[in-house]
């Protein structure tokens, strides 16, 4: 399940542990974090965003727009590349690309 953290500080709840941008978590470590109290006002501000109906290969169910900002919040290499397998939308591939070339470093 995909969790980003839009905020500058990695948040703990419940043992689970969300760095800041997007983080992927086991469905069990997923329901823990967003059940606790603070984490549901840290989403009800828009600091944790948790987006519905995704699972973690694909950016499907979000426009273009949202879609490239959470690639752009992305660190994982292999989590890129698993966005890609899916991924049709040119913007969507070309931030996709670019993320990876800049976290290789080229």
């Amino acid at each position: 399940m995909l969790v980003h953290n839009k905020g500058n500080y990695t948040r703990i709840a419940n043992d689970v542990k969300v760095i800041p941008g997007t983080n992927t978590l086991p469905e069990a470590e997923y329901t823990a974090f967003i059940t606790h109290p603070i984490i549901k006002s840290l989403i009800k501000s828009g600091e944790i965003v948790v987006p519905e109906g995704q699972n973690t290969a694909s950016l499907k169910d979000l426009d273009a727009d949202e879609a490239i900002k959470l690639v752009k919040d992305t660190f994982s290499i292999e989590f890129l590349e698993k966005f890609k397998e899916d991924e049709k939308r040119k913007t969507v591939l070309a931030a996709i690309d670019a993320q990876i070339a800049e976290i290789q470093g080229n």
